[in-house]
């Protein structure tokens, strides 16, 4: 069932103003609160009216106890705290989406908000909205998809397009900005080491096609090496089929070193997407392995179609 919120103070006593001053400084935060921004962030008593009652709008900010940047007393974390308990949605969410501005953050997490905010907290939130989630769908802050699960093959996935970007195995706090979509952390939990992990991904990705040619990597350290093969790989007739896996595609980019081979561009430089060509068409015969792809990027994929087509 909706819940309704009125839109204006049910007391014009001085202390029903005083609260309503404090309530909205503990909004607001440790910054000065102007009347323009008691009037943005209030809506139920002008700043013109308060300023009436009490002679003047330093001395209404002296008399809440909020006049810190006049020399006044600061707000006391126990006047936060009743500010807090009559905080309705509007005031929780207005309250999210100043910690998140203030921030400068894509994602706002409950850690990050529980620090800065000083008002309320994440707990409070999830309260009133059912879950963290929910509010920030309200507030329309982005919400983070690093805490669900996922299946080994999007974990896998996910690196080769981070790999690929950066044309290098991608370290551990790399994982935690775009363009990956898992975070680091699933990787861990699923393979016990950020090592291990990457490893896991070798394997799976020398497993995902027959070839001979092995795939050069960067180590940590910077020293290129060969990534070792599966002692038997086994056979498959993947190689009729039109599609590039994920796997084999990677082993593609891998060994063309991250670069378009027609125009030299790379994704992390030139912000390409590349694509793993078929050499000789599988209209024309071609099959689905390592030596018969190329990485070209988007462009010269595109442009060698339409060549084709002349």
């Amino acid at each position: 069932m909706s819940r309704f919120e009125i839109s204006f103070l049910d007391s014009y006593t001085d202390q029903g103003l005083i609260d309503e001053i404090r309530r909205v400084a503990a909004i607001q935060g440790d910054r000065l609160l102007t009347k323009e921004g008691f009037e943005r962030l209030s809506g139920r008593v002008s700043a013109s009216t308060i300023q009436r009652r009490f002679g003047g709008w330093r001395e209404a900010l002296e008399r809440a106890g909020v006049g810190d940047l006049y020399g006044g007393p600061k707000i006391s974390q126990k006047m936060r705290a009743q500010a807090a308990r009559r905080m309705d949605e509007g005031d929780l969410l207005a309250e999210m989406k100043r910690v998140h501005t203030q921030l400068g953050t894509g994602v706002l997490t409950k850690d990050d908000f529980d620090r800065a905010s000083g008002v309320t907290s994440s707990a409070a939130i999830r309260g009133k909205f059912g879950s963290w989630k929910k509010a920030m769908e309200k507030a329309g802050i982005q919400v983070s998809t690093l805490g669900r699960r996922y299946t080994d093959e999007e974990c896998f996935e996910n690196l080769v397009a981070v790999w690929t970007h950066y044309g290098r195995p991608p370290h551990h706090d790399e994982m935690k900005v775009p363009p990956s979509v898992v975070g680091p952390k699933a990787y861990v939990i699923r393979w016990g080491t950020w090592r291990k992990a990457l490893r896991a991904f070798v394997d799976w990705a020398n497993a995902d096609g027959e070839s001979n040619v092995p795939c050069a990597t960067t180590t940590q350290n910077g020293r290129r090496e060969a990534s070792p093969q599966p002692a038997a790989p086994p056979v498959r007739r993947e190689e009729d089929c039109r599609e590039v896996k994920p796997g084999l595609r990677f082993r593609v980019f891998c060994r063309d070193k991250f670069a378009c081979v027609a125009c030299g561009r790379t994704p992390k430089i030139h912000n390409v997407v590349l694509h793993a060509d078929h050499i000789v068409s599988v209209h024309e015969k071609g099959k689905t392995t390592l030596e018969n792809l190329q990485t070209l990027c988007q462009d010269c994929n595109l442009g060698k179609g339409k060549s084709s087509i002349i």
